[in-house]
């Protein structure tokens, strides 16, 4: 089993473009063919919202999985509003079933036994995981079951901090539970071109790249609004509005990512 090809997704700052992050990097990856597998690990369930079908859900949820401390997500994943993108939704009662967990034997491993089977079985070519803003067990469970861990991060100073946070997070999983996990890069979001402050938030972000020297660097994703539309119409940048400037960001991350991966991530 190999988990080379998991991303967490996290920051513990909210609003700086996590989830909007894995729905367009999922909704590219999966019109270049890939096949994306989509876990949700935050009960307030906003991706889950959006990446859910008409139809509703079609499995059990990460709150069921979680509480019969499955060995795979049979039963837990359906298909997506995005063709050839799986999800495992997340509802409101996930918390009450990971304050119930704080007692179990293992209990940072149970994310990773369920993806288990489906990563030695090779199903998927790219799996990410939505982390919430927040440091709890789903958060320790998502960077546990992760090789890589990629940092949304707004073009201001506030979000500098979340990521801050979450450095020191990642850096004792990886001592005392993980040590694959490695930051992927810092990608920064919703850019405003031509505005000092968000200018110089880019300038630290390079900064602080430039300190940690992860494998991958991005260009900035800039702030516009259909980026804000996609979700409202249940789909991502690659089938909203590819040839968007925001959609040519989110592409070009979704395609170093992809080769980077490709090439054994290294």
């Amino acid at each position: 089993m190999s988990t080379d090809r998991v991303i967490a997704v996290a920051n513990l700052k909210g609003g700086v473009g996590k989830t909007t992050t894995v729905l367009n990097l999922a909704g590219f990856a999966a019109t270049a063919g890939r096949r994306v597998l989509v876990v949700d690990t935050d009960p307030q369930g906003s991706l889950t919202q959006i990446l859910l079908p008409e139809a509703g859900l079609a499995a059990k949820t990460l709150t069921e999985a979680f509480r019969e401390r499955a060995q795979s997500l049979d039963g837990f994943r359906q298909p997506s509003a995005l063709p050839g993108v799986d999800l495992v939704p997340a509802t409101l009662g996930l918390d009450a079933v990971l304050q119930g967990a704080a007692a179990w034997t293992g209990r940072e491993y149970v994310l990773l036994e369920m993806l288990a089977p489906h990563l030695a079985a090779r199903e998927y070519d790219l799996v990410l995981i939505d982390c919430r803003p927040a440091i709890d067990l789903s958060v320790t469970n998502a960077l546990t079951a992760a090789r890589w861990m990629l940092v949304p991060a707004e073009c201001s100073f506030m979000a500098l901090d979340g990521y801050e946070y979450v450095q020191t997070l990642a850096r004792q999983i990886q001592q005392r539970i993980n040590p694959q996990l490695t930051l992927l890069g810092i990608l920064p979001t919703r850019y405003r071109g031509g505005t000092g402050h968000a200018q110089a938030a880019l300038e630290e972000i390079e900064r602080q790249v430039a300190a940690v020297r992860p494998p991958l660097r991005f260009v900035p994703v800039r702030l516009a609004v259909a980026a804000a539309d996609a979700p409202a119409y249940k789909t991502s940048l690659a089938q909203f509005a590819p040839a968007s400037g925001v959609g040519q960001d989110y592409r070009a991350a979704t395609e170093q990512i992809l080769t980077f991966l490709d090439g054994g991530g290294r």
